[in-house]
């Protein structure tokens, strides 16, 4: 007669809990993340169809943009230029104008992209709008950088200057984040914004699975091998 019987060693449990509790949480930290992913995407998809809003210069900038509109002056002569930006495979700069609004408050205004002409040793200038500027666009947080090494604190090159880069180069306080300017408004470049940093919900999905069925691989070998078999 074949009898079955489960044993479980001290040693078995002791590394079958935490990595159990491991791959759960990591496929459960995974479906979370594509499920805060679709939420913003869809947020995102609502953006271009906002009603602008009063600007606040209190309103904290997240990535999720804020459709506004505000009023104030271009200061062409302290504008920056975000090198190392492509369009459609073409090298050139996004551009950076400073707009003082009527209380003081500076703020950064992206005019779009524009393409490199010459050596980077002579970057353009492009001309701004002058006088009392009515503008519209989306209030958002500043591009995060991928990675630093040992860049100076107002490295006027950074491919994605922080503020206190930018209030470095200024010598004054300035807004923590940026406008992008609306496709249609006036004195901008070329302006195809891409709110999506092209990684979709589907794969935070396929890693939560992927977690999830090692997690049960590891249940079906602690089964496996505590199950023992025995004949009279």
């Amino acid at each position: 007669m074949t009898r079955w019987s489960f044993r479980l060693p001290l040693w078995a449990v002791l590394g079958m809990v935490p990595g159990m509790a491991l791959l759960i949480s990591l496929g459960t930290w995974q479906l979370h993340r594509g499920q805060a992913r679709e939420a913003m995407l869809a947020q995102y998809a609502q953006a271009g169809e906002q009603t602008a809003v009063a600007f606040n210069p209190k309103q904290l900038a997240t990535m999720t943009p804020l459709r506004v509109q505000l009023s104030g002056r271009y200061d062409d002569q302290r504008q920056l230029l975000l090198d190392n930006q492509s369009n459609h495979q073409r090298p050139g700069y996004e551009v950076w104008t400073p707009l003082r609004m009527a209380d003081g408050t500076l703020l950064l205004v992206n005019r779009g992209w524009i393409p490199q002409s010459g050596t980077r040793t002579e970057p353009p200038s492009p001309a701004a709008p002058q006088g009392e500027q009515q503008i519209s666009g989306y209030w958002r947080s500043l591009s995060e950088p991928g990675m630093r090494l040992g860049e100076p604190a107002c490295a006027k090159a950074s491919k994605y200057p922080q503020i206190a880069e930018v209030q470095c180069i200024f010598s004054e306080p300035v807004l923590n984040g940026e406008i992008l300017l609306d496709a249609k408004a006036d004195g901008g470049f070329v302006r195809e914004w891409n709110f999506d940093n092209g990684f979709p919900p589907s794969r935070h999905y396929g890693y939560a699975a992927q977690w999830y069925a090692l997690a049960l691989t590891l249940l079906a070998f602690f089964i496996k091998l505590n199950l023992k078999r025995s004949h009279d």
